[in-house]
């Protein structure tokens, strides 16, 4: 990323972030859930109960805490979450960036980490 102003970082930070949830959206579907296979009951992550066309498996029952996660944080927080940074990027009342919002851009864009 070229411009490091905060507003620059939180706007590149929703724009990939927005990108990714949009990329993972499948049938219109963006929100996703908990789940069991059929057969061997094996956690997973499911975005239609009835009929899933995203299914993230978990290989071992004690990690059906990371599914929960995943879960969790489905495209339609992704969206969510990047239309807030986008709306963070103008500052409040004073103009001042929030703090906090920048850290987690600089996160999503890779920067002051080891991704």
């Amino acid at each position: 990323m070229t411009d490091t102003a905060p507003a620059a970082v939180l706007r590149a930070a929703a724009d990939r972030l927005r990108h990714l949830a949009t990329a993972a959206i499948h049938q219109d579907r963006a929100t996703w859930a908990k789940g069991y296979t059929l057969g061997s009951r094996s956690p997973v992550v499911i975005d239609d109960p009835e009929s899933p066309s995203v299914l993230i498996e978990t290989y071992a029952a004690r990690l059906e805490r990371v599914n929960a996660y995943i879960a969790a944080m489905d495209p339609a927080v992704g969206i969510a979450l990047a239309d807030l940074l986008d709306d963070l990027a103008d500052g409040d009342d004073e103009g001042v960036i929030n703090p906090w919002a920048l850290a987690v851009a600089r996160h999503l864009l890779g920067e002051d980490t080891d991704r």
